[in-house]
């Protein structure tokens, strides 16, 4: 990943000329986005082009991942498709987050302390938002460890019934 993709940039400049940056950030680098990988490897590629809307500075960023999440049924690696795309209001002022221009054009703000934000941060922001809440196989057989302990479980659960009788102990008490 360039140095320049976890340094932070300024974002009115950026938007001012009209620069464009790609390039692929490893997800390992994300520390937020790390703590929920099944695996540390992989990368997202990502395009982010500034520019402005009525006077705002706002970045239009892409991203593509394949991203080795943590299935919550198993706990083993389940691999989650990520293609975003969307469109950001650079905030540089928190006070103004709740109003002015880029709530008029419908856009999400995005704080930049100081006029400044780190691109990874973008990055990892949108890949939080594209994966699911739960991760988990789509496919339970799909599942490993949990889909094999599932059906033996089941079948011990349906053997032991500790009330069965007790219905029957009832009527005979009456």
């Amino acid at each position: 990943m360039p140095a320049d993709w976890t340094r932070p940039v300024d974002v009115e400049r950026l938007a001012d000329v009209g620069e464009s940056r790609e390039g692929d950030v490893p997800l390992a680098s994300l520390p937020r986005l790390a703590d929920d990988l099944a695996r540390l490897e992989g990368h997202a590629h990502a395009r982010i082009d500034f520019a402005r809307e009525r006077g705002q500075p706002v970045a239009r960023i892409s991203v593509q991942a394949r991203v080795p999440l943590r299935c919550q049924r198993c706990l083993q690696p389940v691999w989650v498709e990520c293609d975003t795309h969307s469109t950001l209001w650079l905030v540089t002022d928190p006070a103004k987050a709740d109003v002015g221009e880029g709530n008029e054009m419908g856009l999400e703000p995005t704080l930049a302390p100081d006029g400044r934000v780190a691109l990874s941060e973008l990055v990892e922001e949108e890949l939080l938002l594209a994966a699911p809440l739960v991760p988990r196989h789509e496919d339970v057989r799909q599942c490993g460890v949990a889909a094999e302990a599932a059906a033996p479980q089941a079948e011990e659960e349906a053997a032991q019934r500790p009330f069965a009788g007790l219905g029957e102990l009832l009527k005979r008490g009456k």
